[in-house]
């Protein structure tokens, strides 16, 4: 099932959603161990159909946009992403990744509807694999430039304490990897206006990571034979970090 927009619409990730569930309930069900402390699929889907229908009438009731009165954004999205995770995790025990990339756009959808509703991302990892995983299969400029938008809205949103940057000695936390790879889908739109805001941003919050990504996206642009005016972006970029500076 091909994805048309980005952010996904919540229409889109309820029908995703249902394909996943019925499949990984039925794969669980086939081969069901007699006891498990774990939470069931079933017990899963349940819960997320009922967050999937909460956010679909709050959007409904109060508008797509802007703080919601009766509920906590932050709170509520962080709980249903926490769920979808859960079910993914089944998904890749039961080895059905169909499933897994639906959940991948659900959860995309979730944490669109987190933003939107001026929420904070709490839980990051599986919007950032969700959006690497996205990026690894859109080939169209006309798909990245969206993708850069929503990478973006993510980052903002993420709560204080991740933006912090306190686990510099993991290199795959993904604070790292979500600007690590906006900055990758930005060079592959060949736009530089949108190269350069997302290597102002990426220089900004991971500035020990830019000399080395500004170095292999040099090697890149021989590689991969990229056209004149993008080599130039990355090659003043290239030139500010990786020249040695006067103190």
């Amino acid at each position: 099932m091909a994805t048309s927009t980005l952010p996904p619409s919540l229409a889109e990730a309820a029908l995703r959603f249902k394909h996943a569930a019925t499949e990984i309930s039925d794969t669980y069900e086939a081969r069901r161990p007699d006891k498990t402390n774990q939470v069931t699929p079933a017990q899963l889907t349940e819960a997320i159909e009922q967050f999937l229908s909460i956010i679909e009438r709050i959007d409904r009731e109060e508008g797509k946009i802007g703080p919601i009165a009766k509920d906590d954004a932050t709170q509520l999205g962080d709980y249903g992403m926490s769920l979808i995770a859960d079910l993914s995790a089944w998904a890749v025990q039961l080895n059905l990744p169909v499933p897994r990339l639906d959940l991948e756009i659900v959860t995309l959808a979730a944490a669109d509807w987190l933003v939107r509703h001026d929420g904070q991302i709490r839980t990051l990892e599986p919007v950032v694999n969700a959006l690497a995983n996205f990026a690894n299969r859109a080939h169209d400029p006309a798909t990245l430039e969206p993708l850069i938008t929503l990478m973006g809205r993510v980052a903002q949103a993420t709560v204080k304490l991740i933006k912090e940057d306190l686990e510099k000695h993991n290199p795959g936390r993904p604070w790292r990897v979500l600007h690590l790879n906006r900055g990758i889908v930005a060079t592959r739109t060949h736009n530089t206006e949108l190269m350069e805001k997302v290597f102002d941003d990426l220089v900004r919050y991971l500035p020990e990571d830019a000399a080395a990504f500004f170095a292999e996206g040099m090697q890149q642009m021989e590689e991969l034979d990229y056209p004149p005016h993008v080599r130039q972006v990355m090659h003043r970029y290239f030139d500010l970090w990786t020249r040695p500076r006067m103190h």
